[in-house]
């Protein structure tokens, strides 16, 4: 991501979106192949990602030849046309989002009780005080186990960009794509106006 100055981002609020997101992306490079990705639940405790991938994967197979990774946890808007803004200047039409990438080194296991346990953890934050038999390497879960590699991820760095409404004046820009998407009023227009407004609150001062 382009590091622009004009969206800076405090990292207790990324780290509350993160917090909040349901899946991340996983990207992986081998050293002659193109760019594998996974899209996968995840689990963060402080600095270390957990995730669980297929061994056919070909993502694993990427991070097996190469453990620099990154995981990407990326939440699209809504797209503002520029005359909300604007209406000569075809520049100002612009993609709203808010995006974390982590840049990690990868260690993986496919040892049974290590991906019992990584799965543990992701249903334990995704299902917390749900009813299912403990998952271990027995008769229920054994088999799939073995189709299975648990996968630790340690952030090395964090690259965060919240595009959530123009940067650039006039000053209630923001608050014209506010206006804009609750009129507009199409699939998710609704959910991205709070986004913004929100930050619009976050910006002003104390």
């Amino acid at each position: 991501m382009y590091p622009s100055n004009r969206y800076p981002t405090d990292p207790a609020v990324a780290d509350a979106f993160v917090a909040g997101q349901r899946h991340g992306t996983l990207i992986a490079t081998d050293a002659d192949g193109f760019p594998q990705v996974s899209i996968l639940p995840f689990v963060k405790t402080g600095e270390l990602i957990e995730v669980h991938c297929v061994r056919a994967d070909p993502t694993f197979r990427a991070i097996q030849a190469n453990p620099r990774v990154t995981f990407f946890v990326s939440d699209f808007l809504a797209f503002s046309p520029h005359d909300w803004i604007d209406p000569d200047d075809a520049g100002r039409a612009t993609l709203h989002f808010r995006a974390v990438a982590f840049e990690c080194e990868a260690t993986l296991s496919v040892e049974p009780a290590e991906v019992a346990a990584t799965l543990s953890r992701l249903v334990q934050a995704y299902e917390p005080g749900k009813h299912y038999l403990p998952i271990a390497d027995d008769e229920m879960y054994g088999q799939r186990l073995l189709r299975l590699a648990a996968l630790k991820l340690q952030v090395v760095h964090t690259h965060a960009k919240f595009k959530e409404g123009p940067a650039a004046p006039p000053e209630d820009a923001r608050a014209r794509v506010v206006e804009g998407l609750r009129t507009r009023g199409g699939a998710g227009d609704a959910r991205a106006a709070d986004v913004i407004q929100d930050a619009i609150r976050r910006a002003r001062p104390a």
